[in-house]
């Protein structure tokens, strides 16, 4: 028989595990989440305004506190997301880099310098 392959999660970039992508499939979910929320409050406010008769006192009311209730649950659902991210990443090693060393690969150019400098003393 031969062997099967495992069936995966969904695409994942190289180097991501499948956790991270549905984290981030999950990040990509909150926008949509967002974009409804404030719909739904335009959508009440104008069915309103059609049943009382106010003019676009319902929309406008709808559509602010639709937007206040999609800010308030995305960043509430980012902060969670990035909670359970943090968990689940590997810890990446941080690197110091000293002033006084070079970065690996930058040039230092003395003439760019020495312009620079002609520069500055001609202005003052």
């Amino acid at each position: 028989m031969p062997p099967t392959k495992k069936p995966s999660s969904g695409p994942s970039f190289k180097g991501e595990s499948p956790a991270e992508t549905r984290l981030g499939w999950k990040m990509a979910g909150m926008g949509f989440q967002m974009v409804s929320e404030v719909a739904a409050g335009t959508l009440l406010g104008w069915l309103f305004d059609r049943w009382r008769g106010t003019g676009n006192v319902g929309v406008i009311v709808g559509a602010s506190a639709g937007i206040i209730v999609g800010l308030w649950s995305l960043i509430r659902n980012a902060f969670k997301l990035n909670r359970e991210l943090d968990a689940v990443s590997p810890k990446r090693e941080r690197v110091e880099i000293k002033a006084d060393e070079p970065l690996e690969g930058a040039r230092w150019d003395e003439d760019e310098d020495k312009e620079k400098n002609d520069w500055d003393r001609d202005r003052k």
